[in-house]
């Protein structure tokens, strides 16, 4: 508000200026509350002034909303099976991978199975669970099955809780008991034949293998009997001496190319001069060359025709022996065929004929030169160079097929060893307990299951009265009341002039638990000093020496101006003035009450002429303050007031007493006050703690400032619910000096 000036006549010091704001400066102010952050505190606040009638509406209600959700929800019988999941796979000597499978996954993989639609489905297969009556109207029973169907863990985290909850006992357990079976069946128990298909494919693999390991394995055997070892080391090594006699035989067979072709040269030589081709002339010629058949001259060794025609002599001689000296037939055609082969091999040895070869008994035979028999020598040695030769090659191959094979076994032989160990394990293991298994089977519930029903209960009366008590709550926040002095500084721009004690003692957080007795003399005592307070403020503002009329109202109805305006009358009444105290709310009047007096005659009857002004002057039991009702208010009085504002009636108060208290109604409600108001010297706005609404206490600030009325601040009543702080170190003076009294 603006800084005004005294008015002529007034009670204002002549120089003093003053201003309703607490920085003492003038200017408008805030106009309207503005936002509001929403805290914890200011909920907690909201939430401690509307408790009471929270709790008075929302208990009711919420015992309500439960019946009646107890009396619509109806209790359903429930029936469930228990499943045992073992924490691990179950085994009997050796683990498995299986056993170290996570068990909240394997635990929820078997909660969807339960309600997967294949189970569910075979559930529905046994024609008693599809006519029972609980299925009997469901058109869709497997995808009711599968939303009313409850699995969960509440017991144990390895127990698994198969229930269904209805109104027919009987077909709960059938219904529950049918998704069990056809669970274990589909699911549990065909774990368990994919376990045997399992061990049967091992099996087949195993005898897959062990196959190729015994044909490999005879194959191996063969070649070792070929080789005449199984040792590929020791084939090699006879397979070197085989090489090392090639070479000796191939060492020889040059040898004979050589003799034959020195032969060759004397047979052409003899040819070219017309001689005749002897085995006389052929030698004389060879000379030192000359090579007998029995012996190899240049090397004085037996060739090896020689020894091989040796050795069969002497083995047909001994056979002829054995004939001899087991038959006495000499004509015998075996030995007979025996001594045709020795005369043989004679020519062949000596190069004679042999006897008897000729087809006449007189004939003989053609003689055999030494070239031909040198010839047939030299392919009878290119014969076994050649089988030498196939030797030697069908060992390499033989040694190189025997490494590979062996090569190849071994790796088949570590497979097969593997996979036999794997088997012996698994055919153990195939007769280790299940891992789920059936702990209890569905039952028929004989009561009914009321826990579901008395949550849903609980939870609607806890709904209904969080509800209530959220409402009061958010309401009383955006009510935006006074809660503390500061509030009327910060908020509303107000300095605060003083303030007034309740005498209710908060208790506990102060919702009046465990609250103390209430000394109504130590509460007087307080409001006594408080307002003591107010008038030392006061009369900083005022010139003593000129009498003045003091305003007070409020915003709205009940919120203390009555009782600031008679403690105000009284303080002043204490330091000697004379105090006149004038009820002016003419709607509701109740100072009469306060100071024990009497509604009229009054103030209305005194505008109206019906009484003189002593007659309406009420002494109280104060000294000096006197006291005047309200009286009996018509049309006409308040008609009267809305000429001059009551300034005549104030200036007739003020030309008698040095100050004018004036109690009005609430300044948003009725017009009389604003029109009183500027006619006093000061206003004074009445606030009340946890009661007055911010937004209704700046529009009465704004409304006097707009009228530029002097507002001096505002008076907030039951600020301090311990008002034992008030007259913390003055009581036990003031009992001291009321005690000493007593004794005088």
């Amino acid at each position: 508000m603006q800084t005004l000036e005294p008015r002529s006549g007034s009670g204002l010091q002549p120089t003093q200026k003053f201003s309703s704001r607490p920085d003492g400066q003038g200017g408008s102010g805030r106009s309207s509350s503005g936002s509001r952050e929403i805290t914890a505190i200011g909920i907690l606040t909201a939430l401690r002034r509307r408790w009471v009638p929270a709790l008075a509406i929302g208990l009711p209600l919420a015992i309500i909303a439960s019946l009646i959700v107890w009396e619509t929800i109806p209790a359903k019988y429930e029936s469930f099976a228990l499943l045992k999941i073992q924490q691990f796979e179950q085994v009997l000597s050796f683990e498995t991978k299986e056993r170290h499978s996570e068990f909240l996954t394997y635990r929820d993989t078997q909660k969807a199975f339960l309600r997967s639609r294949g189970v569910i489905t075979a559930a529905l297969r046994n024609p008693d669970v599809v006519e029972c009556q609980t299925l009997k109207n469901v058109d869709h029973p497997v995808d009711w099955l599968t939303q009313n169907l409850s699995i969960d863990e509440q017991i144990s985290p390895e127990f698994l809780k198969v229930g269904l909850s209805g109104e027919h006992p009987r077909d709960l357990a059938l219904i529950v008991n049918a998704v069990k079976d056809s669970y274990l069946d589909e699911v549990v128990y065909n774990e368990r034949q994919e376990r045997i298909d399992r061990l049967k494919k091992l099996e087949e693999s195993f005898e897959e293998v062990n196959s190729r390991v015994e044909r490999a394995q005879e194959n191996i055997d063969q070649l070792a009997r070929n080789l005449g070892t199984g040792d590929a080391k020791v084939a090699v090594l006879k397979q070197g001496l085989i090489q090392q006699k090639v070479m000796d035989l191939e060492k020889d067979l040059r040898d004979m190319n050589a003799r034959l072709r020195a032969e060759e040269a004397v047979h052409q030589m003899l040819k070219d001069q017309g001689l005749p081709v002897d085995q006389a002339t052929t030698d004389s010629l060879l000379g030192q060359n000359q090579l007998p058949l029995p012996a190899d001259s240049m090397t004085g060794a037996m060739n090896p025709l020689t020894a091989n025609l040796t050795r069969e002599l002497v083995d047909i001689r001994y056979r002829i022996a054995e004939f001899q000296a087991n038959l006495r037939d000499l004509n015998h055609p075996g030995l007979l065929e025996l001594k045709r082969q020795e005369a043989r091999i004679l020519s062949l040895m000596t190069g004679a004929p042999a006897p008897g070869s000729g087809t006449g008994p007189n004939t003989m035979a053609a003689p055999v030169s030494r070239f031909e028999l040198l010839k047939r020598q030299r392919d009878k040695l290119q014969e076994e160079v050649n089988a030498q030769m196939d030797l030697h090659t069908s060992i390499g191959q033989k040694v190189v097929q025997l490494e590979s094979e062996q090569r190849k076994v071994q790796q088949d032989i570590k497979t097969r060893d593997d996979l036999a160990t794997e088997l012996s394990k698994r055919r153990v293991e195939m007769n280790a307990p299940e891992r789920i298994t059936v702990s209890q089977d569905a039952h028929v519930p004989e009561q009914r299951e009321i826990k579901k029903k008395t949550q849903l209960s609980f939870l609607a009366g806890v709904a209904v009265l969080s509800s209530v008590v959220f409402g009061f709550t958010l309401f009383e926040w955006f009510s935006h009341r006074v809660g503390a002095a500061t509030d009327v500084s910060g908020e509303v721009g107000l300095r605060v002039v003083g303030t007034v004690p309740s005498p209710d003692r908060g208790g506990l957080l102060g919702l009046g638990i465990f609250a103390g007795k209430v000394d109504y003399d130590e509460w007087n005592r307080a409001v006594i000093e408080s307002m003591d307070v107010v008038r030392t403020f006061l009369m900083r503002h005022i010139d003593p020496s000129r009498p003045a009329s003091i305003l007070i109202t409020s915003a709205s109805a009940n919120e203390g101006k009555t009782t600031v305006s008679c403690q105000l009358a009284s303080s002043l009444a204490r330091t000697g003035k004379r105090v006149a105290l004038v009820d002016c709310d003419f709607r509701r009047p109740s100072a009469h009450l306060m100071v024990e007096g009497r509604q009229s005659p009054g103030l209305s009857e005194y505008l109206r002429g019906d009484v003189s002004f002593d007659d309406i002057r009420q002494t109280t039991q104060a000294s000096g303050l006197t006291f005047i009702s309200a009286g009996n208010v018509d049309q006409r009085v308040l008609q009267q007031l809305s000429v001059d504002g009551g300034r005549s009636l104030i200036q007739q108060l003020k030309s008698q007493f040095d100050f004018v208290i004036i109690d009005t109604s609430p300044l948003l409600f009725v017009a009389e006050p604003s029109m009183i108001a500027q006619n006093a010297d000061i206003v004074l706005l009445a606030t009340r703690k946890d009661y007055s609404r911010v937004p209704y206490v700046i529009q009465a600030r704004d409304s006097l400032r707009s009228l530029q009325i002097p507002l001096l601040g505002a008076i907030m009543v039951g600020s301090d619910s311990d008002f034992q702080r008030q007259t913390y170190g003055y009581q036990q003076d003031v009992v001291r000096m009321a005690s000493e009294n007593r004794r005088s």
